[in-house]
């Protein structure tokens, strides 16, 4: 060693035992563990770890050092794990680099506080300790030190280390099982479970780490499953019905016993036969000319899903029976079923189930037919007086594809020039056949067709008509539309959000007649400052609102004529960044940035009429509301729902 070394390690020494005598002078040491404080306290040694505490008395003292114990091994292990990782590219939210990397290290020591290894430090576990009696001649007062010196190998961080990133790809693939198995769900049981055990789950994340956020999105998405849950049912025969549940068009179980009651009928009693619930029931004081039902209610977490049932007291079923999809067994819903002889037709409902009633008794066939699907023929009998099922098995036709006519992208009107319809040039591309209910059903929480009702086809869901919105059987798919006029201030009240907050990803598609100035939908939270997500027309051009602290963007889009137009808006986040894009007749117009989510929880989704943060009442036609509470619709999406509708 020269002699700068020498001087300069002398000089450290006096520093530390200047500093330790200064101290002492505040102190008198009245007890301690041994004559002389080792000099191990006040110094470093390679495989382990000196740490000291102090507190009121011995035990307390004792706890202080034990947690200092772990935070320093957390720390270890967090420095470690980030200056040895790729991890300084995490979506964590920072300024600059050194913020940067201490938020990584702080969340990375928040998860390692749980690994089994930090629970299982103890004192007992030290190589040595040290303790002391203190009497501060100065305020009067007695204070205990505590000093352990803890065995902690390179070894051990090496083997904390990797045990960490183990745990870590552990919590990666739950949460990638946890996205995966939301379409797989079948019973209602499940849904609860699933959302319990993301509470519990969430657990394992601080709130800086970005998988937190994740988790809460997905536990939204989960209880929206209840909302989507449908009763579908039929009357089999006189003094019975059954019942089963859809999910998505996915038939979904429960262990539950539902509550039935009924307006007229007695004697009701239900039971399961597999996932079909069969209710029977004595409708002795039941008349036709009467609306007679039978309600049926489940218990889907905190919530209720109700339907009634009408049924007839006089009806005489023949013939029933399930279609089926010969690939997956799931049921096909809205086939089209022909009686040979006789030409009689019916159509199988979204579990499936079909029913011919009032047959004479003799042999039949019946031709299932459905696009995407080979045209089947099935033999069947009636008997006199009695019910026979026929279940149907149909096979997709791979080849089944359908040419249809799209767009060409609009171009933005400029001035001097004369702007041409958005269906003047046209191309020709192909797609899967017209099925507008199970075209993206994916993420679909609810799906409004204004044929003659406001109530969801995919979800328990009915909106409210307010001052008087009429039906109109003018819609770009033949049926009924609703049409909202703005001198009434007509809209349609749903009693849900709809879509999923925070609002960085979803997607609402409808058709539109008449593109005059005013509110088109929002979120509604019974405060003017809360009014967002919001979509309106202004000086003819559509604007999108996604935060309560600025005063909205619009696209740019050519200038639409009174005919009907397919709109799209997409919600998509991006990491740190929010886009919006706009869909006009299937093509995207424009995408622009959008500024922060709304975090609160509304109560309503408002279509149409006056806004709760004061924008007009809209003059237009409505059909084929779609929204996708948590989900962007990508541009092929966006288009096979244009094609299954238009």
């Amino acid at each position: 060693m020269n002699m700068k070394k020498i001087i300069s390690t002398i000089i450290i020494a006096l520093s530390v035992s200047s500093a330790v005598m200064a101290q002492k002078a505040q102190y008198k040491v009245e007890e301690s563990s041994a004559r002389n404080m080792p000099e191990w306290v006040l110094s470093t040694e390679k495989d382990y770890l000196i740490v000291s505490a102090t507190g009121g008395d011995i035990e307390e003292a004792k706890a202080a050092v034990l947690g200092n114990v772990k935070k320093q091994i957390s720390q270890s292990i967090a420095t470690r794990i980030v200056s040895e990782s790729d991890m300084r590219t995490s979506t964590f939210e920072s300024n600059d680099t050194y913020s940067h990397t201490q938020s990584l290290e702080t969340s990375i020591m928040s998860r390692t506080a749980k690994l089994p290894f930090i629970g299982e430090i103890s004192l007992s576990k030290a190589a040595d300790y040290y303790w002391e009696r203190r009497y501060y001649k100065s305020t009067g007062r007695y204070e205990y030190f505590y000093a352990v010196k803890y065995p902690f190998s390179e070894f051990e961080m090496k083997r904390l280390v990797m045990e960490y990133q183990e745990h870590d790809s552990r919590l990666n693939e739950r949460l990638a099982k946890y996205e995966a198995d939301i379409d797989f769900v079948s019973s209602i049981e499940e849904i609860g479970d699933i959302i319990n055990s993301l509470r519990v789950f969430l657990d394992e994340f601080d709130t800086m780490d970005p998988r937190y956020n994740q988790v809460e999105i997905l536990s939204n998405r989960y209880r929206s499953l209840y909302d989507q849950i449908t009763v579908d049912w039929s009357q089999e025969k006189k003094g019975t019905v059954t019942v089963s549940l859809s999910l998505a068009g996915r038939p979904v179980s429960t262990s539950q016993r539902p509550t039935v009651k009924s307006n007229c009928a007695t004697g009701i009693s239900s039971s399961y036969e597999g996932n079909i619930l069969v209710i029977r029931y004595n409708d002795e004081n039941c008349y036709d000319e009467d609306e007679n039902y039978i309600e049926v209610r489940f218990r889907a977490g905190n919530k209720y899903i109700s339907e009634r049932i009408f049924f007839k007291s006089t009806v005489n079923i023949s013939l029933t029976g399930t279609v089926t999809d010969a690939s997956t067994g799931e049921p096909v819903a809205y086939a089209k079923l022909t009686l040979i002889p006789g030409g009689r037709t019916a159509t199988s409902g979204r579990n499936g189930i079909y029913i011919f009633n009032d047959l004479p008794a003799g042999d039949y066939s019946i031709q299932a037919s459905k696009y995407g699907y080979k045209t089947t023929e099935t033999p069947a009998y009636t008997v006199s007086g009695s019910t026979v099922r026929t279940d149907i098995v149909m096979t997709p036709d791979p080849n089944a594809v359908q040419k249809y006519t799209a767009p060409a992208m609009p171009q933005v009107q400029t001035a001097g020039t004369e702007q041409p319809s958005a269906r003047t040039e046209q191309q020709t591309v192909t797609s899967p056949g017209k099925d507008p209910l199970n075209t993206v059903r994916n993420g679909l929480a609810a799906y409004f067709r204004f044929n003659g009702t406001t109530r969801s086809d995919v979800s328990a869901i009915q909106g409210n008509p307010i001052n008087g919105p009429q039906y109109t059987t003018d819609s770009p798919d033949g049926t009924q539309a609703i049409a909202l006029s703005s001198i009434d201030g007509s809209q349609i009240v749903f009693p849900k959000s709809l879509i999923v907050y925070p609002n960085n990803n979803y997607s609402v598609t409808f058709w539109m007649k008449g593109f005059s100035d005013g509110h088109v939908w929002s979120m509604a939270c019974g405060d003017y400052r809360y009014n967002y997500p919001k979509l309106t027309i202004k000086d003819g051009k559509f604007f999108i609102y996604n935060v309560t602290d600025y005063t909205g963007s619009s696209f740019s889009h050519p200038a639409l004529d009174y005919n009907w137009h397919f709109i799209a808006i997409v919600v998509r986040s991006e990491g740190s960044t929010v886009m919006g894009s706009l869909y006009i007749d299937g093509v995207l117009v424009d995408s622009i940035k959008l500024y922060g989510s709304t975090n609160r929880a509304c109560t309503k989704f408002l279509l149409g009429g006056a806004s709760e943060s004061d924008n007009n009442a809209i003059d237009t036609i409505f059909d084929n509301l779609r929204v996708y509470s948590s989900r962007a619709l990508t541009d092929e999406e966006v288009a096979q729902i244009y094609m299954s509708e238009k």
